[in-house]
């Protein structure tokens, strides 16, 4: 051995008997921390899945049972009843915002939401919900000049509209093969006059 390396304390592998288990000891921490940030990113990305199908299913509810926000506001009704079959209870925790007004096209070409409450060409429902905090987001709150938040507040949106006339059509007609069998002298001969 180098006397360089005698001097830093270094005298052979007897030295080293705890530099292996001590790197097996920080890649599983490493592997369990990554594990953890996986699992619970995984568990947002469901909540917020099942958030966005909630808004969805109240939305196509409202607009195809005709909803309005009118008088009675029938769609505000219609959205909080599809909520609620979909596990949904609409309360202090889970909210579901219903909204009516119309639909325009921007000049970039975008269906741009506008609210109207006298006019149900196009309904919004907006669904919140509030969730345990991430790890990862917990971690970062802890950091941040707000302090440390035990919830998260998750938002999706969906907006429907029944769209009027279709602007564009397919029709296909096909007659490629027609059985008729008055016409046919084949089957007639055949079956002796049965047809």
């Amino acid at each position: 051995m180098s006397p360089q390396l005698r001097g830093m304390g270094f005298y052979g592998p007897r030295q080293q008997h705890g530099a292996l288990g001590l790197m097996a000891a920080v890649t599983l921490g490493m592997v369990l921390l990554f594990m953890l940030l996986v699992v619970d990113s995984g568990r947002l990305y469901l909540e917020q899945r099942k958030l966005q199908r909630v808004a969805d299913m109240a939305v196509l509810e409202a607009v195809s049972r005709g909803g309005n926000c009118a008088g009675a506001s029938t769609a505000a009704g219609f959205a909080n009843q599809s909520a609620t079959r979909n596990s949904f209870t609409p309360g202090s925790v889970q909210k579901v915002n219903t909204t009516c007004g119309t639909l325009s096209t921007n000049s970039s070409q975008l269906r741009v939401f506008t609210a109207d409450a006298t006019k149900s060409d196009a309904i919004r429902v907006i669904a919140t919900t509030t969730v345990p905090t991430s790890v990862a987001g917990g971690l970062w709150s802890m950091f941040s000049k707000n302090g440390f938040n035990l919830n998260t507040n998750l938002t999706a949106s969906a907006v429907g509209s029944n769209g009027g006339a279709p602007l564009a059509q397919l029709t296909i007609r096909n007659t490629t093969l027609t059985v008729d069998s008055s016409k046919s002298k084949i089957l007639s001969s055949l079956f002796g006059g049965l047809l």
